[in-house]
């Protein structure tokens, strides 16, 4: 019986050398046989096109390869959204410019998903720094927020918070295809976008062991960071209360949602807006309709009830602690 075929698409940015080079020979040697590689360079500049062509073809030599580019600079995002456009294969991994991958990765994974019939499956990471020395074996342990979810009833947990990394994940490529056109990267992260729209149409499957040496280093886009882009009370309930409300309209808007999933979303959506209505007004009444938020995620329902309740300038602090 023919091998699945698998698209490995890479996105890059001026990729620092000796990352990128690892990472290109971390996908050459993949067990498993029937893959394609296809890189899009979103520099937007001739020399860093050509470089990063070179070494692909220097380096890629078991799997078919091409390398593409946007003639503008489009964002991790959109670029990614080209790529899936562009694979061919059954199956399709996204991939960093700057991690390791083992080499049994893909074929457990693609070995998962046609066993358990799933629409993504992915897996956990360790995490290295610049040296490629280990920080964490597990990212799922490195961060005591962190769930992996899996199974049929992802849904509701995704729609809040995601917990499947992009290069970690082999998803069905008529799945990815269908989640086209990605939003824009503010509104959801191409892999949070993907997972959630996974966990729409059918099973998500995870292993546990990590398959991927995750980098952390000063030049990530995402990495290990925690209230990223959250200096200030004020930072927090735009990114965190204001947005997340236009995030779950989003889902309303574009996905085809059962009418359990839409009620789903309906309710988070009144949640998120007496969140907001408690950091307006402290009042006892507005705090009774956030009770159902402890049920939901009880860390998230004690810090917000800490930072509505304290003046600014403590609830500074606190977000500066939490960062640190």
């Amino acid at each position: 019986m023919e091998m699945p075929l698998v698209s490995i698409v890479v996105a890059t940015y001026f990729p620092r050398k000796d990352f990128f080079e690892k990472q290109l020979r971390s996908l050459n040697t993949q067990t498993y046989r029937n893959i394609e590689i296809i890189i899009c360079d979103d520099s937007a500049n001739d020399e860093e096109y050509e470089k990063v062509k070179m070494m692909a073809e220097n380096i890629i030599s078991r799997f078919p390869c091409k390398v593409i580019r946007n003639e503008k600079n489009v964002g991790s995002n959109k670029t990614f959204d080209r790529l899936t456009r562009e694979a061919n294969g059954d199956y399709i991994c996204y991939c960093d410019q700057d991690d390791i991958w083992l080499s049994e990765k893909v074929e457990r994974l693609v070995n998962y998903i046609t066993e358990h019939n799933c629409t993504l499956v992915y897996s956990d990471l360790s995490l290295i720094d610049e040296k490629d020395h280990i920080i964490h074996k597990s990212f799922r342990k490195s961060n005591f927020r962190l769930k992996h979810v899996h199974g049929t009833n992802t849904f509701s947990f995704l729609i809040n918070r995601n917990s499947v990394t992009g290069c970690a994940m082999l998803i069905r490529a008529d799945i990815a295809k269908g989640a086209l056109p990605f939003p824009d990267y503010d509104e959801f992260v191409h892999d949070h976008w993907l997972a959630i729209h996974a966990s729409v149409k059918g099973s998500l499957g995870y292993i546990k062991e990590p398959l991927v040496l995750y980098r952390i280093h000063s030049g990530n886009q995402i990495g290990n960071k925690r209230l990223a882009n959250i200096y200030t009370l004020s930072d927090y309930v735009y990114w965190r209360i204001e947005k997340q409300i236009d995030k779950y309209k989003i889902l309303i808007d574009k996905l085809k949602l059962s009418h359990i999933q839409r009620k789903i979303v309906e309710k988070q959506i009144r949640l998120t807006k007496s969140r907001l209505k408690l950091h307006q007004r402290f009042t006892l009444r507005n705090l009774y309709d956030v009770i159902p938020l402890f049920y939901q995620d009880a860390i998230l329902f004690v810090f917000e009830i800490l930072l509505f309740s304290i003046p600014d300038k403590y609830s500074r602090k606190v977000i500066e602690l939490l960062k640190s």
